[in-house]
């Protein structure tokens, strides 16, 4: 049985890291959403820099690997390059 002091802090990281991969699921949403529904190429680019910089925030506060992170980007970049 975790200490209760210890019990807390993981209680508190379990969500702050669930908001933050919460955030990385409706960017990612948004993006395939506006990239399914043919939008303007500006607002595309926007939704994607938005992704790939909370991807790098997860990545950096090692809620998610680097590499996941990485391949995120670069299949969501691929995504993009082949809609527009």
């Amino acid at each position: 049985m975790p200490s209760s002091k210890s019990h807390r802090n993981q209680v508190n990281k379990y969500n702050v890291n669930l908001s933050i991969k919460t955030a990385i699921r409706s960017t990612v949403t948004k993006l395939r959403n506006s990239i399914a529904n043919k939008a303007e190429p500006e607002e595309t680019q926007r939704l994607l820099n938005e992704t790939n910089k909370i991807l790098d925030r997860a990545a950096k506060k090692k809620v998610i690997h680097k590499n996941n992170a990485s391949r995120k980007k670069s299949r969501l970049q691929k995504l993009v390059n082949k809609s527009s």
